[in-house]
């Protein structure tokens, strides 16, 4: 005799209920069985559903179902009829979205029975009706043995005949309140997107928060971008990215090797051959709601600042389309699958957020390579899924690395032209001060002719004076914002600094007196050999401790602060020698090369210590990097004195060289960009302060991957002064 596994009722609530625990996620599977069913609408209704005991409708006007497609693939749990080679694709040539055929299950368990009417577009006049109780099935002893008919009927009138299916659930066995109702409408409506091309599968609901999103869910405020990404990923896997401009033009464009091109920690390793994930396209809506940026653009200034911060607060983040259909979790709120809030916070320059920002990557995925979780929660993280992740951040990683860029660019030239202008303008006010007021008292006053055209010259002269000096300010306005971080920073260092001497000084004194007792009770011997190396590790460690305490007051002492013609030889040896302790802490030795006696620069000797600590801190951090790959660690400081191409004066060369692993993971020009840094923990900020120092004293700055110590060199040229008698 012949026996078949059977399955007791507890089965479909570990299928249904326990599976997918949120109401909306049900719901949305029988949205996408009426997608499948190429549908172009589909509606939900709501009755008395806010609780126990309501009612759930949901009807489309879709293919239907036959009788013998009710009983072979509705009735059959856990196999799709949508996995056929032959079904993949609707009538209408959409590729269907099902996949394991539990979806359902969760929905139609939300309440204690389930009528299912549909009528196929096969068997015009044909009407299938099933009803499945609940109650009925889990009193059973086994799910089998509930037979479920399938009646058939005939409409009398073909006129009234509207093909599609609609499924009831009553008795609903918990209330959808207003938060999970929230969630149905947002998730409805955000189905097929919140974007100008919209699908032709529209959805609508009855419940009053769909009709309140709708109003707000509308792709009218995607114009109002400041930036747009658009990125693909072709069958090849290679990736190519454009970056638009609020007029929809063009700015930046990049290919695989440098869209790809991995961007964080201190990673040496090159752009992958090529990307694992299904082709896809991704698209980025970056949004300016800073109210002090607006007023630059004056289309900035318009714009609706308010609505667009409501908007985005609903549809923000980066959603998946999968077959044309939104797959959560992905894009909901909260839900930050690509991380891109934790990047910026970790390098906030010119990065959008969810807040800011609205997305879309859409995979058509032919060849399935993308898995559905059983829950329906999203994808099985494969390497696929997550080549997928991994296309859509290196293209922000680009689109962030060519905004930064562009802003410095723009910010160094902006300041430098407007210190031109300032100097200009003061020139021609002075000059016209002394046509109005002559110093010279042999100097005849302005006759009434040219009174009226000098005053109007002088007014515009004026005027231009404080056009350009407003100018100047708004140049450095981000440079004020970047410099009062640091100078918080370094009060507070200097704060615990004084607070650390003393504790520091103490603990020597304290384990001095302990050595001094120690030796009057126990022979030199017994002292060298049980305490001596102790002793001299614990005062040697306070000392540096000592030390780490003074350098940050050396370096913020005020009468460094002072312009005057600063000994560049001089300052490079002091600012080492501050070092020194830490620098040997980690068997770092410094070698000199100066040959700059007597050349000066015009500064002060905070300038020249900030450009020389810098440097000589990211050589010694990176000795550290895992990749590096000498046991000896020299850095090498150099002066030297250049005459000009143009012979129109000297330049001093300092030239910090190490033997550590180089410049890996970023490329040269990035490396002057703030936030930009090979280390995982590190700032960003110590080479741009350089860069800043150096542009404010007419220098230039240069960078080597590897010289011949074989690790970095970095070059600074800065205008010199030489002592009357010096040699060149």
């Amino acid at each position: 005799m012949d026996h078949r596994l059977r399955f007791a009722p507890e089965i479909l609530v570990r299928l249904g209920e326990e599976l997918v625990p949120h109401p909306d996620l049900g719901i949305m599977e029988l949205v996408r069985n009426a997608y499948d069913a190429d549908a172009a609408t589909c509606h939900i209704e709501l009755k008395n559903a806010t609780e126990p005991g309501g009612s759930l409708l949901v009807s489309d006007d879709g293919e239907g179902m036959t009788a013998n497609q009710l009983a072979a693939g509705f009735l059959l749990i856990g196999k799709s009829g949508k996995a056929s080679v032959t079904q993949t694709h609707t009538h209408s040539g959409r590729r269907k979205v099902g996949e394991k055929g539990l979806g359902r299950i969760a929905a139609l368990r939300l309440g204690t029975k389930v009528t299912v009417t549909t009528r196929p577009v096969s068997e015009p006049g044909q009407e299938h009706l099933l009803t499945i109780d609940w109650n009925q099935v889990d009193s059973s002893y086994a799910v089998e043995d509930v037979p479920i008919a399938i009646e058939t009927r005939t409409i009398a009138s073909t006129a009234e005949f509207h093909h599609g299916t609609m499924i009831t659930v009553t008795g609903l066995r918990r209330g959808i309140d207003t938060k999970a109702a929230e969630r149905l409408a947002r998730s409805l409506l955000l189905l097929t997107g919140p974007f100008a091309d919209q699908s032709a599968f529209q959805v609508s609901c009855d419940a009053p928060e769909f009709a309140a999103l709708a109003t707000l869910i509308k792709p009218h405020l995607l114009d109002q971008y400041e930036y747009r990404l658009v990125a693909n990923l072709d069958e090849a896997g290679q990736v190519s990215a454009t970056l638009f401009n609020w007029r929809g033009e063009p700015e930046f464009t990049g290919g695989h090797n440098e869209v790809a091109r991995p961007r964080r920690g201190n990673s040496k390793n090159p752009p992958p051959i090529k990307f694992s994930a299904p082709p896809a396209s991704f698209e980025l809506w970056m949004f300016n709601l800073n109210p002090s940026a607006s007023k630059k653009e004056v289309r900035f200034s318009q714009q609706d600042t308010p609505g667009i911060r409501k908007w985005l607060k609903q549809v923000g983040g980066i959603h998946l389309y999968h077959r044309e259909l939104r797959v959560q979790p992905y894009g909901d709120i909260g839900n930050d699958w690509l991380r891109i809030n934790l990047r910026r916070t970790g390098s906030p320059e010119k990065r959008p957020s969810t807040d800011t920002s609205i997305g879309r990557i859409r995979v058509s995925d032919p060849s399935d390579l993308l898995r559905p979780k059983t829950d329906r929660s999203g994808f099985v993280e494969t390497l696929e899924f997550q080549d997928l992740q991994l296309f859509a951040q290196c293209a922000m990683d680009w689109a962030a690395d060519q905004r930064l860029d562009q802003r410095e660019q723009q910010r160094i030239g902006a300041l430098a032209k407007a210190r031109d202008r300032v100097k200009e303008a003061e020139t021609q006010f002075q000059s016209l001060m002394e046509v109005i007021t002559p110093s010279d008292s042999d100097t005849l006053p302005l006759d009434e002719a040219v009174d009226r055209t000098a005053l109007q010259s002088f007014a515009s002269s004026a005027s231009a004076v404080f056009l350009t000096q407003k100018e100047e300010i708004e140049a450095l306005r981000e440079d004020l914002l970047l410099y009062r971080s640091l100078a918080t920073v370094g009060t507070s260092t200097a704060v615990f600094a004084h607070e650390a001497l003393r504790p520091a000084s103490r603990i020597i004194n304290l384990v001095k007196t302990i050595s001094r007792r120690i030796k009057k009770r126990i022979t030199p011997e017994e002292y060298q050999k049980d305490f001596d190396g102790s002793i001299e590790a614990a005062i040697d460690g306070a000392r540096t401790l000592e030390t780490f305490a003074k350098l940050p007051l050396s370096l913020l002492m005020k009468n460094k602060r002072e312009v005057g013609d600063i000994e560049v030889d001089a300052a490079c040896r002091s600012i080492v020698e501050v070092f020194q302790r830490y620098l040997a802490e980690r068997s770092i030795d410094v070698a000199f090369d100066l040959d700059a006696s007597g050349c000066t620069v015009r500064t002060t000797v905070a300038d020249i210590e900030s450009i020389i600590s810098n440097l000589l801190a990211n050589s010694a951090h990176a000795f550290t990097r895992p990749d590096n790959p000498r046991s000896e660690r020299i850095i090498r400081v150099q002066t030297r004195v250049r005459e000009r191409s143009d012979a129109s004066g000297h330049d001093v060369v300092i030239c910090v060289d190490d033997s550590g692993p180089g410049i890996q993971g970023l490329p040269l020009s990035a490396i002057w960009l703030p936030g930009k840094t090979t280390l995982d923990n590190g700032t960003g900020l110590g080479l741009t302060i350089v860069r800043d120092i150096v542009g404010d004293l007419k220098g230039t700055q240069e960078a080597r991957a590897h010289a011949d110590l074989g690790g970095a060199r970095i070059m600074v040229t800065l205008p010199a002064r030489q002592a009357e008698g010096a040699e060149p």
